[in-house]
């Protein structure tokens, strides 16, 4: 188990890197959203099992996670899901599911944290 999820830190490091490469840097006063939110993009790891379908329902920690990624910075949120969507590699090799992922609000229970309530230069 201890090797899975050094696994998925690399994979998930190898996205985040990535995504960084492709993202066009924002203007100076933003900094580039890839960075800002690569703590978030690591915290996804938590809501694997959800995230790809083994598991009915998230676990505490990844409700946990989300959440504080929502109150924190929710834009961030919005970023994690949106690189789903877009169909990151390394996410489609681990199996990750969109749809599970936009469920994830919903499935812990958070309020206003709709895909649709996302910053456009956020998400889409």
């Amino acid at each position: 188990m201890k090797g899975l999820h050094f696994h998925l830190f690399l994979v998930t490091m190898t996205v985040v890197v990535s995504v960084s490469a492709a993202t066009p840097a924002a203007p100076a006063a933003g900094g580039a959203l890839a960075d800002e939110c690569s703590q978030d993009f690591q915290k996804v790891t938590l809501c694997l099992d959800f995230a790809t379908g083994k598991a009915p329902n998230p676990s505490k920690k990844c409700c946990d996670a989300i959440e504080d990624t929502k109150e924190r910075d929710p834009k961030c949120l919005c970023y994690v899901i949106q690189q789903a969507k877009t169909g990151g590699q390394a996410l489609k090799d681990l199996g990750v599911q969109e749809d599970k992922l936009i469920q994830l609000p919903t499935s812990c229970q958070l309020h206003n944290a709709s895909i649709s309530n996302c910053p456009r230069n956020a998400c889409c």
